[in-house]
This record gives structure tokens, sequence and C-alpha cells, in this order.
């Protein structure tokens, strides 16, 4: 709805990172969505939203090694992984028990590590 974009481009961000290749900005915010901006000119390419009953959290996000995923941890302990050029919605990781609240993405090797609010350590 227009309401809710409105206030998610108005959330406080909480991290923001380059892709390995500068061109895009992927930026997390407080309220439960990520935003991939053009590294350039900081246009909005696109816009990914957490699921789960709380999404109003800030989002823990982060590019894969190859750049072409973002992925996106969830309120619901699903990790969201979006194509980064379309948008869409690829896959879902399950297997928290928790808010997936940290992850990084392993700079060399297709390798994804992630944590929820219960301290769990998962390595994709």
């Amino acid at each position: 709805t227009p309401e809710a974009a409105s206030e998610l481009s108005n959330a406080d961000w909480s991290s923001i990172k380059f892709d390995k290749s500068g061109k895009h900005l992927l930026v997390t915010t407080q309220k439960g969505c990520a935003l991939l901006l053009d590294g350039y000119d900081g246009k909005v390419v696109n816009v990914f939203v957490g699921e789960g009953e709380n999404v109003k959290e800030p989002m823990a996000a982060c590019f894969t090694s190859d750049d072409k995923t973002v992925l996106g941890g969830n309120a619901d302990g699903t990790i969201s992984c979006w194509d980064t050029s379309s948008g869409a919605l690829i896959k879902k990781l399950e297997g928290h028990v928790g808010r997936v609240s940290c992850m990084a993405s392993n700079p060399k090797y297709a390798q994804l590590a992630s944590s929820c609010t219960n301290t769990a350590l998962w390595l994709w």
C-alpha cells in the first residue's frame, strides 16, 4: 500500500554495505526491510521486505559472494533469498527458531553464516 511504502521509506537505517563491484548499496532499516540503491546516484533499485509476525524489527541482510542474490533475515526464523536484479524471491532457507538477527556471506565461497535470537549459529 502507499501508506506502508511511505512508512518504510522514512525508516532509520541500521547498516549499509557495498556489493563487490561498488555498483550497488544494500541498506537495512529499523523497520524490517532492506533497500538496494544505485551506488552512484543513490536511487532505489529494489526494496526487500522481511516476513514474520514482527517485521518492525531491524533486518539483517547481505549480498552473496557473487552479488547475484540478496539474503535477508526474517522475524519468523527464515532467510529470504532475492534476485538482486529483479527483486524476485528465489527461495527461503528454514532452520532458525527465532528472528534472524545477524548474517554474513563468505566472500570467497558459496557459504552463509547466520544467527538468531537464541544465539544459534548456522553455516549454510
